[in-house]
């Protein structure tokens, strides 16, 4: 059985991470036995739900006051880093939350002190487990979509996290705003599928100086594809990523959808997922599943998590092939211009212009 640690008890872990390992408990695969956070109120809520768990002030507490094979860390990006580090020099494997970290030096010290550490830091990506971009991921390694891959991905609807603070919107603890909160998974998915992204051409957000961004866009080059990835914390859009090449496209609509379209000589197709991942601790013939929204993704990457370190099974997303998606959201932070409002008069464009985080840079 695995003794886990809950570094961080706000919102992820209250809307996703207790449900699943509450269940993983009961199974017998994990136990969890500490959870830090400096809210005692709400680390006293999230241990309540575990029976062995016990509450300490912080990640430094909690390593000192037990023993522990696997750390989740769910605290604010910005401590992301520090929580990891300490984690693994603990002794503990680490699966951290998403964005891995808010710089680059920080992902970098993180993938070096798993190294030195000898254990797996993963990171959190529970959209790797919809069956339906698995499926798209061997159509485009098997070339069925042919050469000169072509994408646009959007993804928006209004902000409706329930927060446990401020830290989403403060760049220093957060790192930003839309693009490293959510445009990272529709990174990480698209890494998945093409290679390694650069930021080419430019890229746009609207963060005004001492903010974060809730609209983002950025035109993205790829070994094998090329396009446009749009997101945003602030109005709906059309929630799709298209991909066209030289013999067919696909569609994926939806972050929580099992299937895909596939276009035919008499229009568009849905075609049901095939892929799927085990469900149990099982070492041979076990259950397997297809999770059917967000929440049965967090469990099936627990699963995971809990494989790799039982069975050195290897995790879908490690620290160290994050590192080319937070090397590109840093390249676009870097190179970030104001996201054009061409409904507005010039010189209430100019207006915002001058307002914009990166005002008196390069333009």
């Amino acid at each position: 059985m695995t003794g886990l640690l809950l570094i961080g008890a706000g919102a992820v872990v209250e809307r996703h991470y207790w449900s699943a390992l509450h269940r993983l408990e009961k199974a017998g695969a994990v136990r969890v036995l500490g959870v830090a956070d400096p809210n005692e109120e709400r680390g006293r809520r999230i241990a309540s739900r575990f029976k062995a768990a016990r509450i300490f002030p912080d990640c430094e507490a909690a390593l000192r006051g037990g023993s522990y094979d696997l750390a989740i860390v769910a605290s604010p990006p910005g401590l992301h880093a520090g929580h990891a580090c300490a984690a693994l020099a603990g002794g503990c494997h680490v699966l951290c939350e998403k964005p891995m970290a808010t710089s680059m030096p920080d992902v970098r010290r993180m993938n070096e002190a798993a190294a030195k550490a000898g254990r797996v830091l993963g990171v959190a990506f529970p959209r790797r487990f919809h069956a339906g971009i698995a499926d798209v991921s061997q159509l485009i390694a098997a070339g069925e979509l042919g050469d000169d891959l072509r994408f646009i991905y959007r993804e928006g609807s209004t902000y409706n996290w329930e927060l446990a603070s401020g830290a989403a919107f403060r760049r220093e603890e957060s790192g930003g705003g839309v693009l490293i909160d959510r445009g990272v998974h529709m990174l990480d998915q698209l890494n998945w599928l093409f290679g390694d992204p650069i930021v080419v051409e430019r890229s746009f957000d609207d963060s005004l100086a001492g903010g974060v961004e809730t609209n983002a866009r950025l035109e993205l080059s790829f070994p094998r594809a090329r396009g446009v990835m749009q997101v945003s914390w602030e109005y709906p859009l059309k929630n799709e990523l298209h991909i066209r090449g030289t013999n067919g496209e696909v569609a994926i609509v939806g972050p929580d959808m099992l299937g895909y379209r596939r276009r035919t000589k008499d229009g568009w197709m849905r075609v049901p997922a095939r892929t799927d991942w085990p469900a149990d601790l099982a070492a041979t013939h076990g259950r397997r599943t297809q999770p059917a929204d967000g929440d049965a993704c967090f469990e099936a990457e627990l699963v995971a998590m809990l494989r790799c370190i039982a069975y050195d099974e290897p995790f879908p997303v490690t620290g160290v092939r994050v590192e080319a998606v937070q090397a590109a959201i840093a390249e676009a932070y870097e190179r970030a211009e104001p996201l054009g409002c061409p409904w507005l008069p010039a010189a209430e464009q100019a207006a915002a212009r001058e307002k914009h985080w990166k005002a008196g840079g390069s333009r």
